[in-house]
């Protein structure tokens, strides 16, 4: 209860402002003479800027940035080196001349051999010659087949996949003391395939070898976790050797696949279903679905790999699966090899095989004699940096879309347009919808400019069922109908 009259709120003492029901800052005012507090707050403070964040200085950052990169390749060299101590050894033959990083010929044997089984034997069934190129960033390959006749000393007329055997049983007759076989067997195989080549004529020799089992084949894909392989045509094989030494059927359909090492191997080593020229076909695809996989990665990707290979072909015992005699861990080599992998492209990687149809051939029994010519030429092309010019594909045209005359206007279209055409035909029967560009031989640049041509897919291969002398064959689909 109020005691203010008329229920009026009391007045304030004097000197004090009325109340207005907000809050009151009071102000301690200090007598002069007085203990000095602290200075009292403004009443309307200044605004406070917010503190700036220090900011690093550009040559820090750029400094931080070299000791990355300067850390990657560290590691990556650590790793290179340590996989050239357990797979790089000496050539018997001497040392090469020859620069991977302004060219060399690398000979790069597969071997068959089976350690826990050593009356089996040993021979190459692979011999595929690389041709690389560092600073043009380009390579090629060439396959010679296992059954090529050649003169083996004391042995006169054998095959070539002979040659690794005798020099690995002869290593030290050959080559003196301290070669041990796998050496021997590297080195007379480079020999025996320079003297069939002709090298020497050339002023040049292979230079280096790659040796690769089975087994390290496999566990290198693996290492890569697959490769993908796109099928040309379905393969079966219905007497596929098994390490047991018996035999299995095996089936690949048409079409890209993902496979494994196991399944790669199969792949490369299968024969049954055509010859050994397929298989020949099979193993440079392989061999270019590898780099492809390699290229897909960038490059700290690629520096992550490295001690997965290292494991790959260290794993099967005392002797790697894997033996060169390319020094690994050299500048050029390491030069070479980046430049290649930043330049390089997979599709365009050339192709050549001795084979029937790009080199005549007699037959001695089941040895097979070439034509010494035909493989010079050849050799001149496999030389050759690729490139439309050097690939002189012959183009043909079949017509699948069942228009009168349409192969045969394409045909005219594409001579017009500098191709070197064969005469048109017509493509087995079928549903063809679309037109696909088959890359049939080594014509990889002319394969893209003609699919570009015609707004055609490229598939590499040969079209099932059909028997040409074109590297390309054309097979014309509804989509090219008026």
């Amino acid at each position: 209860m109020s005691n203010s009259p008329n229920n009026q709120p009391p007045r304030p003492p004097a000197g004090r402002p009325p109340y207005t029901g907000e809050t009151l800052v009071m102000r301690r005012v200090e007598h002069k003479g007085s203990r000095q507090g602290p200075p009292p707050p403004p009443s309307n403070p200044p605004h406070r800027a917010t503190p700036k964040r220090r900011r690093w200085p550009l040559g820090w950052i750029a400094l931080g940035i070299v000791a990355i990169v300067a850390l990657a390749l560290g590691f990556g060299y650590w790793q290179i080196h340590r996989l050239a101590q357990r797979v790089v050894v000496a050539d018997p033959r001497g040392l090469a001349i020859a620069s991977p990083l302004l060219g060399a010929n690398i000979l790069v044997v597969g071997v068959d051999i089976r350690r826990d089984h050593p009356e089996e034997g040993i021979r190459s069934d692979t011999l595929m010659l690389v041709r690389l190129d560092g600073m043009g960033g380009w390579t090629n390959l060439l396959s010679i087949p296992r059954d090529t006749q050649v003169d083996l000393p004391n042995r006169g007329p054998s095959k070539i996949n002979a040659a690794y055997a005798y020099g690995y049983y002869h290593a030290t007759e050959l080559y003196g003391d301290g070669v041990s076989a796998e050496q021997g067997g590297m080195a007379f195989a480079a020999d025996t395939v320079s003297r069939f080549l002709n090298f020497e004529q050339r002023g040049m020799r292979v230079d280096y070898v790659v040796q690769i089992d089975f087994d390290g084949f496999a566990a290198l894909i693996d290492a890569l976790g697959g490769i993908t392989i796109d099928v040309p045509r379905r393969i079966v094989d219905n007497a596929y050797p098994t390490p047991d030494y018996g035999v299995m059927q095996v089936i690949f359909e048409p079409g890209p696949q993902r496979m494994d090492g196991a399944r790669a191997l199969i792949y490369a080593r299968t024969r049954h279903a055509d010859n050994d020229f397929g298989r020949t076909e099979r193993q440079q695809q392989v061999v270019q679905a590898i780099v492809n996989e390699i290229q897909q990665r960038n490059w700290f990707e690629r520096m992550l790999l490295l001690p997965r290979l290292l494991d790959a072909v260290t794993q099967t015992g005392d002797t790697p699966a894997i033996l060169t005699t390319l020094p690994l861990a050299n500048f050029d080599t390491l030069l070479a090899m980046g430049r290649l992998a930043a330049n390089l492209d997979p599709a365009l990687i050339g192709r050549y095989r001795i084979e029937p149809g790009t080199v005549a051939v007699r037959e001695n029994d089941t040895n097979l004699i070439w034509d010494a010519s035909d493989v010079a030429a050849l050799v001149n092309r496999w030389l050759t940096p690729p490139g439309e010019a050097s690939e002189q594909a012959r183009v043909q045209v079949l017509n699948g879309a069942g228009v009168v005359g349409l192969a045969r206007r394409t045909s005219e279209e594409l001579s017009a347009n500098g191709f070197t055409v064969l005469a048109p035909a017509d493509a087995p029967p079928g549903d063809y919808p679309r037109t696909v560009v088959y890359q049939a031989g080594n014509a990889p640049f002319t394969a893209r400019r003609l699919a570009q041509l015609l707004g055609a897919e490229v598939v590499v291969g040969k079209p099932a069922e059909v028997y040409s002398e074109a590297e390309i064959v054309v097979i014309l689909g509804r989509d090219r109908t008026p």
